[in-house]
């Protein structure tokens, strides 16, 4: 199994799931297939149209890509699926660090900082690490690209 991860400048859901598939039919993906990690990665911190979405880990899958960064999709996805979704983002160069969780469709655990808050992307991390997945470090099995819905 490969080690792989994403770390600052980028937005990402971890919704608490068994399988990608109900996750992607939510958000409205189009599954592209598997991806080599790497190229899989840099297209979803480069590009505003394409996702990648892991396999499970630990009980939840990650989706994440720059698409998110406009989205706030936590309590809709998780009233859609009936489960728990965090939605995180961190730029330290636009000083967008952001953080919510929403549990069968109930917002809760909101925080969108700005530049007068004493926040990092270390504390998005750290966040996402106590409530779920640390993104830096994830087992990958299975990696998918997704195309985001067009508006």
């Amino acid at each position: 199994m490969t080690t792989a991860g994403f770390g600052p400048k980028m937005s990402w859901l971890a919704v608490r799931a068994d399988d990608p598939e109900p996750v992607m039919a939510g958000l409205g993906l189009r599954d592209l297939g598997e991806v080599d990690v790497r190229a899989g990665l840099d297209l979803a911190h480069f590009t505003d149209d394409r996702v990648i979405v892991t396999g499970p880990i630990e009980g939840w899958v990650l989706v994440a890509g720059r698409w998110l960064f406009g989205e706030h999709p936590a309590a809709g996805l998780s009233a859609k699926l009936s489960t728990e979704v965090q939605y995180f983002a961190t730029h330290r160069g636009t000083l967008t660090h952001r953080w919510e969780r929403a549990v069968d469709g109930d917002l809760s655990d909101v925080f969108r900082g700005t530049e007068d808050d004493l926040v990092d992307e270390q504390d998005v991390f750290a966040r996402a690490k106590g409530w779920s997945v640390d993104p830096r470090r994830l087992p990958v099995a299975t990696l998918h690209i997704a195309a985001v819905p067009v508006n």
